[in-house]
C-alpha cells in the first residue's frame, strides 16, 4: 500500500526505450507531471522500491534524489540514516533497537543476522536484509479491487427460500473462488 498521494513506478524496462538513464528519465517524468498537472513532484529513484521510496521521502518538491545502483552508493545512503527510516520499523522496534544501542541502519548492519533475529526470526532476517539495501518488493501493476460483487438476474420474482438460498451460496463460492484466485506472487 502507498499514500493516495503517490506513485510507485519500476523504470527498469522504460530505460532503454527512452534511451535515457534513472537520472534522465526521472526528470522527464516530473517535468511532463508540472506540465501536465502544475504539480511539482519529488522523485527518488534507487536499484530496489524500498531504496526508492526512502530517497523520495527525504526529497522536497521539485527535487529528486539519485541513489546509483552500486554497493558503495548504497551503503554510503543506508549507512547514516536512522534505523526509524527503514520500512517495518516502527516507534516500538526502534526504541528496542536504540535500547541495545542500534540508532543508524549501519549500527543494524555491523549486527550479525543471527543477534538480530533474537527480536524473532523472520523480522530479524528481514531487518538484516533491509539494512543492506536488499529488498525483494515488486511494483505490481494491478491494483487490488476495493469490492466485488456478483448477480444473478431471475426470469420472473423468485419466492422460494431454497432458491434464494442457492443463490446466495453460489455468490458466496463465486466471490470466494475469485478472492482466492492466484495473483502475481509478491515476495516477502
Amino acid at each position: 500500500m502507498i499514500e493516495p498521494n503517490s506513485a510507485v513506478l519500476d523504470l527498469t524496462g522504460a530505460l532503454p526505450y527512452f534511451h535515457r538513464d534513472a537520472r534522465g528519465l526521472t526528470e522527464l517524468i516530473q517535468l511532463r507531471v508540472l506540465a501536465y498537472f502544475g504539480v511539482s513532484s519529488a522523485a527518488g529513484a534507487a536499484p530496489t522500491r524500498m531504496l526508492a521510496a526512502m530517497a523520495c521521502a527525504l526529497t522536497g518538491p521539485g527535487r529528486r534524489l539519485i541513489i546509483e545502483d552500486s554497493p558503495a552508493a548504497v551503503r554510503a545512503f543506508l549507512r547514516p540514516r536512522p534505523v526509524r527510516e527503514l520500512p517495518g520499523v516502527g516507534a516500538r522496534a526502534a526504541a528496542t533497537l536504540s535500547a541495545y544501542g542500534l540508532h543508524t541502519v549501519g549500527d543494524v548492519a555491523d549486527v550479525p543476522q543471527l543477534t538480530l533475529q533474537r527480536l524473532g526470526a523472520r523480522p530479524g532476517r528481514t531487518l538484516h536484509e533491509r539494512a543492506h539495501g536488499h529488498d525483494t518488493t515488486t511494483v505490481d501493476p494491478t491494483p487490488t479491487p476495493a469490492s466485488m460483487s456478483s448477480e444473478h438476474r431471475y426470469d420472473r420474482d423468485e419466492l422460494d427460500p431454497a432458491q434464494h438460498r442457492r443463490a446466495l451460496l453460489t455468490f458466496a463460492d463465486d466471490l470466494g473462488a475469485r478472492s482466492a484466485a492466484p495473483t502475481r506472487s509478491r515476495p516477502a
